[in-house]
Formats: C-alpha cells, structure tokens, sequence
C-alpha cells in the first residue's frame, strides 16, 4: 500500500465528518506565522528572498484568513492546517480550516449569494469582505493575480462544494486529490510553486 502524502492527509483532515488537532494545526496566528517563518528560512538555503517573496505574500495571505475570517465559527478544532513538501526545485503547500466557509463569510455582506460556487468566484473577482464594514477585501484578488501571472503557478481552493483552479499549475494540483465529495463548511487551498531561479 503507498503512503499517503502531506496533500492527501492535510485534505483528509478538512473533510473529515470529526477530527482532532495534529500537530500540523496551528491554534492561532502567532504559531501559523512562526510555521510560515520558519519554511521561510528553510526555502532562503536554496533560493533568493526575490524567489520566496511572492510566495510568502500568498501563504500569509491564505493562512491569515483561516483565523480572521472564522473567530467564533470552528466547526469543531480551531485554527489552520499547514503543512507542505518539496521536490527538487517544486513545493507543494497545503492550508485548510474548519470554519465557516466563504459562503457563510460572504453571505451577511451580500445576502443575494446562492451557493458555495458563487461566493468563491465573488471573493477572488471582487473586492469585498465578509468583515464589513472593515474597508478589506483584496486579499484572495491579489492571490489571484500573483498565481496567473506565471506559468509555474497553481492553486486548487474548495470552500464547500465551491472549486477554483488558477494558473498555470492548476491542472497538476487539481489531479492531486481525487476527491467523490466535498465538505460542506471551512476552506481547502493546495498551492504549487516552481521555485527554479529565472
């Protein structure tokens, strides 16, 4: 039997009907950052701030919304699930929740949404926010824009029965996961990055 991989596990978790807190959650913020600093330091051995930079941006970008956007919602274990692996110059990085889902973020701000689908696509086109009347909203726009910018980028992201696949990788991480059924609440980001010097 193979060994499942950091992908299938991290995805496992977020659909799981119950699950416990691994070591791979981060409680709150201040531990995703630390995880987040620490891969950091781990990709600035190999490769140039310039390289990592972008990636940085939309990891946090990703991460910080588990926690902003799902204080009080938890399905039932609080936090993000964070976890990745590299292959030669190729890094593949999970972040997921348990929380409310986009939809239900999206819904008190634009009541007339209909489905998982439609707030998915509304919160990476439009600049808006499920924290309104906080003037935010840019967040998964930017992340949209840096990963179709390049060829040697991809994201999957499921928020309940909702699919987005961006750039050029989006095709390699969606045949990842073979996936018969989506969860009804929290998020599911698989993001792939070449981190090949230009």
């Amino acid at each position: 039997m193979l060994k499942k991989n950091k992908i299938q596990i991290g995805y496992e978790w977020y659909s799981a009907v119950q699950t416990t807190e691994p070591l791979q959650v981060c409680q709150n913020r201040l531990i995703f950052q630390a995880r987040l600093n620490s891969l950091h330091l781990e990709l600035l051995k190999k490769h140039s701030k310039n390289t990592i930079a972008l990636l940085d941006a939309v990891i946090a970008e990703i991460g910080i919304n588990c926690f902003d956007h799902n204080l009080g919602k938890w399905k039932d274990v609080p936090g993000c699930w964070f976890d990745y692996e590299c292959e030669n110059n190729k890094i593949k990085i999970v972040i997921s929740d348990r929380g409310q889902g986009i939809l239900s973020s999206l819904k008190r701000v634009i009541p007339e949404l209909k489905n998982d689908q439609e707030a998915l696509e509304t919160a990476f086109q439009k600049r808006i926010s499920g924290r309104s009347p906080e003037q935010r909203g840019n967040g998964l726009k930017f992340v949209r824009n840096i990963i179709n910018a390049h060829k040697d980028r991809g994201l999957l992201y499921y928020s309940g029965q909702g699919k987005i696949l961006l750039g050029g990788l989006s095709e390699e991480a969606d045949q990842i996961l073979d996936i018969k059924q989506k969860v009804q609440r929290g998020t599911f980001a698989l993001l792939i990055w070449n981190l090949y010097e230009n």
